[in-house]
């Protein structure tokens, strides 16, 4: 979780949530980067580009399932790959 006084034009933050696994039940850890571009401190908004894609506006409240670094599941799940 980052907050929102924190965030800097530039920074790089991760997003990580399970996804399905094609047309199956079967679900995995997912890690895509969020590119802050602006921060707008009057509205408390963000302009930032998920996984390059075109720039779209962050709620504050957006920034609360994003991290800095990659969580402990993730790291173990990647161990586990063969």
């Amino acid at each position: 979780m980052i907050k929102f006084e924190r965030l800097t034009p530039g920074m790089v933050l991760l997003d990580i949530h399970s996804y399905k696994m094609g047309n199956t039940n079967m679900r995995r850890l997912g890690l895509w980067e969020v590119k802050v571009i602006s921060v707008d401190a009057a509205t408390r908004t963000a302009m930032c580009s998920w996984n390059g894609n075109p720039p779209r506006r962050y709620l504050e409240r957006d920034f609360r399932s994003l991290r800095t670094k990659p969580s402990a599941a993730y790291l173990c799940q990647e161990e586990r790959k063969p």
